[in-house]
């Protein structure tokens, strides 16, 4: 029987408070939802086995703070990624238009060796909240992620919705 190699992916999630970050994080690995998030501090991970075609991949999967005073900490948990993910609420315009200063610090702090084709994948979450009817930013959405050239969909947390795309 032949051995499978496991090639480890570090991920890294970026995005402002309160988006949703470790909640995505938890239901992709875990399965689990929670009202009882507090916020993140400094950074955490978790692991996920998955298997693509014939490989197996370990996904490093990095939750990092939201808040701006743990901006400095990135250059320690951003180097060495393999793709970053870019969280808005779909519910703020305001976590929507961050994103791309997200994506600007986290390139200066990891320094990827080609920082043009870089992984970024944008998700725009919490699509349950009010059933759907305050969605303010999906209009720009498709605009963004074609202008930087960045994967996009929506997801929620807590229904499971895409978040294991």
């Amino acid at each position: 029987m032949p051995s499978r190699r496991r090639t480890l992916l570090k991920v890294i999630i970026l995005g402002d408070s309160g988006v949703g970050k470790t909640s995505l994080m938890n239901q992709y690995v875990n399965k689990k939802f929670s009202n009882q998030y507090k916020a993140t501090i400094g950074a955490d991970f978790l692991t996920k086995e998955v298997q693509f075609e014939d490989r197996l991949f370990t996904l490093q999967i990095w939750d990092t703070a939201g808040q701006e005073r743990f901006q400095s900490l990135g250059v320690a948990f951003y180097r060495g990624a393999d793709c970053c993910v870019l969280v808005y609420d779909v519910n703020s315009m305001k976590s929507f238009d961050n994103l791309n200063n997200w994506r600007e610090e986290f390139l200066i702090q990891a320094s990827p060796s080609d920082p043009d084709n870089f992984p970024f994948v944008v998700l725009g979450n919490k699509i349950d909240v009010d059933g759907g009817n305050s969605r303010v930013v999906c209009i720009f959405c498709d605009v963004f992620s074609s202008i930087i050239t960045l994967s996009h969909t929506h997801t929620h947390g807590h229904t499971n919705t895409h978040s294991n795309q």
